[in-house]
């Protein structure tokens, strides 16, 4: 099958929808669960990392089921499934470890999304969207790395607080995404009744 190129922003709407309510879930409970236990909060974590890679595995294999290029998208798997397994190796060692990984795991995240709203994303609502997470992460990402003099366990707080924003982005992004997608289906519903009505004048 020829692979057709098609964004990853474009993958079904479904996947974004998911992976915000996800994220929402998680970083409502790690910022409101009452427990301070850095170990506790991080294990957590690492389970909420675990699942977002595995939703994007399946997103790679809904791409290459429809034929659409799938090489970003397990990219963003992998990158969600090692930050995953990094943290949970980092358990039985100084929650400086743990710290440092999801600052870099929310820096990186964050400078990836504000590319794709500069490289890959045309509407405006889309582009503000991936830009607000983008920016939001970059600023976490040195919130969090910076909270190492607080109370043990804040440095995940932090990140559940950043979780939380990137969960509801998601969210309405998804939902964006399927309302665009049901205009669109309208849109050519209409232009192919226009076309058909003018043909059978024709004849």
């Amino acid at each position: 099958m020829t692979k057709v190129k098609r964004k990853y922003i474009d993958s079904h709407w479904l996947i974004f929808a998911i992976e915000g309510i996800i994220a929402m879930l998680f970083g409502w409970y790690i910022m409101f669960s009452g427990s301070q236990n850095a170990i506790f909060l991080t294990t957590v974590t690492s389970v909420m990392l675990l699942i977002m890679g595995l939703i994007e595995l399946f997103n790679v294999l809904h791409r290459e089921h429809h034929g659409h290029t799938w090489g970003l998208s397990l990219i963003v798997a992998i990158f969600e499934l090692a930050a995953a397994l990094l943290l949970f190796l980092s358990l039985d060692q100084s929650s400086a470890v743990s710290l440092t990984i999801l600052a870099s795991y929310t820096l990186i995240r964050g400078v990836f999304e504000i590319l794709i709203a500069f490289k890959t994303v045309e509407d405006s609502t889309d582009k503000f969207i991936w830009m607000l997470c983008g920016i939001c992460g970059v600023i976490f990402a040195f919130v969090v790395l910076n909270s190492g003099h607080f109370a043990e366990g804040t440095f995940v707080k932090f990140f559940g607080s950043y979780l939380m924003i990137l969960g509801l982005a998601d969210l309405i992004y998804g939902i964006h995404n399927y309302n665009k997608k049901q205009d669109d289906k309208l849109a050519r519903q209409e232009a192919h009744k226009k076309i058909t009505k003018k043909t059978k004048k024709r004849k």
